[in-house]
């Protein structure tokens, strides 16, 4: 057998393993204490606060999401101000006063920034009445066969002379046109049978 298990069977052995592990574990909770802000804070509530607040250095993250040095020191803060006694409202002001409107997550409900809030529901509702409408117009459409009526047109009285010289020339080609059809018709007649053969 090897010497530290032989000296670990021993009574000696076994509590000064016992004492080393209580020192360690005391050690590393000291540890962890020193790091952790004084007093007592909700970390869920820590969390929902890093959420809503932007990293100033960091394009659209939050302080929850970024890890520059920056961000970890927000998160720290937020945690102090907690353990202090700070309420959310407050933590969120003392980091708006500090570097601007920008670092909320969302803008106050106040103010120009209210438009930030009523501006896309009021383009919601617009847009819901407008398709509303267009739905109903749609519907009111007769999905009928479409008939159309043909009305005739009256000629007036000062066209009468001009059409009935219209009408003259049609009548004349016509009969021209039926004059040479009767010409072209005898001429096949005579061409190819009256001759006798030779």
């Amino acid at each position: 057998m090897s010497l530290p298990f032989a000296f670990c069977r021993t009574r000696a052995g076994l509590l000064a393993l016992a004492v080393g592990f209580a020192l360690a574990a005391g050690l590393g909770g000291g540890f962890a204490y020193a790091q952790a802000p004084e007093g007592s804070y909700d970390e869920e509530e820590a969390q929902a606060i890093d959420q809503m607040l932007m990293c100033p250095v960091c394009p659209a993250e939050s302080i929850d999401q970024a890890q520059v040095p920056l961000a970890r020191q927000m998160r720290q803060r937020v945690r102090e101000l907690l353990a202090e006694g700070a309420s959310r409202q407050e933590v969120l002001d003392y980091f708006a006063d500090r570097y601007g409107q920008y670092v909320l997550a969302s803008p106050p409900k106040s103010g120009f920034n209210l438009l930030a809030w009523i501006l896309p529901i009021a383009g919601l509702v617009a847009a819901l009445g407008a398709a509303l409408l267009v739905l109903r117009a749609m519907q009111g459409r007769d999905s009928g066969p479409v008939v159309r009526e043909t009305v005739a047109i009256e000629p007036e009285d000062s066209l009468e002379p001009y059409l009935a010289a219209v009408d003259r020339s049609l009548d004349l080609e016509r009969a021209r046109g039926a004059d040479e059809e009767v010409e072209a018709a005898d001429d096949t007649e005579t061409n190819g049978f009256d001759e006798e053969p030779r």
